[in-house]
């Protein structure tokens, strides 16, 4: 059973929550957090704090980490952050292109982390991870949250629905058009949600897997002590019924040793093959699109190269990279390569097409990805491919914050 505890936020004021709140930190390159962070009050000058230092400053530099911290510390004296007087879960309710997400935020246990009771789908990268722990260290906060899901439990979406129809505490909007709101939770309603929550078997990281690992490799780095803030980190668990799931796409940057007629004889072995007048999704599983020399196609991969294939192995993702990128394009780990880009969904087949049309070789729209198969994916206590999934709307950043330091 895991647990979700309250806590004593780190938050905005109501009057400046529209200017704090942000895009996560890892969704955009040093260029668009510069553009978005010109509000001196926006949250990106703690979670992207390289904004406020020369461009020869690299942005995983000591000192981006310790600019991130005098800046927390500048945003609490001004008083553009306060920290809540009593421990409590909140409501945080994200309204995107008509629809909406409600999550519970509160602490996570680091423990429930190392046993599994939290349950992942991706490796991680230590590079990435040794950014987040020198962040989280240096910062004494875990700045922003994990994302989690569960199997959707009807306590949790009734209590959900009553609160929400309250007045929020705090609220703002992102540049990338959704709305974000915090409610938080009465004592009474907080002992409901975390009662129902141990109900539950497990979490599931939906997105966060270097935020989790950093911030439980803190916990364990610091004396062990059993009130101990940094035991736990800062979560958003959002029942599986509200996730939705956008396909991360692949760019092949060039064509190696092969060219684009051969490619397209040797893709036919394994995957049946269709020109589009003009862009089309994938229709299912087992599809995906592809553009080359200007032309778009949708492709299906031959009954016999998913015959007999289980999770894991089974993803679109899996079955490109097995039977596509690596046999035809020499593409042989997509993590490492610097022949390929991973392009989330968020962007549509536009910048697909306008990478190739600058010159990359090919681009392949996938189909996405779906909860499901990442729940199933982590109950065998397998691991996905890199890039398997993206979910939108991302978590917003800087409506609440747990600091390490009490």
């Amino acid at each position: 059973m895991p647990k979700l505890r309250p806590f004593r936020a780190l938050r905005p004021t109501s009057e400046a929550a529209p200017r704090v709140v942000a895009l996560p930190y890892d969704v955009m390159n040093r260029q668009e957090a510069a553009a978005q962070g010109k509000d001196p009050d926006s949250y990106l000058h703690v979670t992207r704090a390289e904004i406020d230092l020369p461009l020869s400053v690299d942005q995983h530099a000591n000192q981006v980490h310790e600019q991130a911290a005098a800046n927390l510390t500048d945003f609490i004296n001004r008083g553009i952050l306060i920290r809540e007087e009593r421990p409590c879960l909140y409501l945080y309710r994200e309204n995107w292109r008509g629809a909406s997400q409600v999550g519970i935020v509160g602490c996570a246990q680091v423990t429930d982390y190392q046993d599994g009771t939290i349950k992942r789908h991706e490796k991680t990268l230590a590079i990435k991870e040794a950014d987040r722990i020198k962040h989280f260290d240096r910062v004494n906060a875990h700045t922003e949250p994990v994302f989690l899901t569960y199997r959707a439990n009807q306590e949790i979406d009734e209590l959900s629905a009553r609160v929400t129809r309250e007045k929020p505490l705090l609220t703002g909007k992102t540049l990338d058009g959704t709305y974000h709101e915090l409610w938080p939770l009465s004592d009474e309603d907080t002992t409901l949600a975390t009662r129902a929550l141990e109900s539950l078997d497990y979490f599931y990281i939906a997105d966060g897997h270097h935020r989790s690992a950093s911030a439980a490799k803190v916990g364990l780095s610091r004396p062990q002590r059993a009130d101990a803030p940094w035991n736990e980190f800062l979560v958003v668990a959002v029942p599986d019924h509200d996730l939705r799931c956008l396909p991360y796409n692949r760019l092949v940057l060039d064509w190696g040793d092969t060219n684009p007629e051969q490619f397209l004889t040797d893709l036919a072995q394994v995957a049946t093959i269709s020109e589009l007048s003009v862009f089309a999704e994938p229709p299912a599983v087992g599809s995906f699109s592809m553009y080359l020399d200007g032309k778009w196609y949708t492709c299906s991969f031959h009954p016999d190269v998913i015959a007999g294939k289980e999770l894991p192995d089974s993803l679109d993702v899996s079955l490109l990279q097995e039977k596509v990128l690596a046999p035809l394009l020499g593409i042989e780990d997509p993590r490492t390569s610097e022949r390929i880009e991973f392009v989330g969904g968020i962007r549509g087949d536009g910048e697909l097409k306008a990478a190739v049309d600058k010159g990359a070789a090919c681009a392949f729209y996938m189909y996405p990805t779906q909860i499901d198969q990442v729940m199933e994916v982590a109950d065998a206590g397998k691991i996905m491919p890199p890039k398997s999934t993206w979910f939108e709307p991302k978590l917003g950043s800087g409506l609440f914050a747990h600091p390490l330091w009490d």
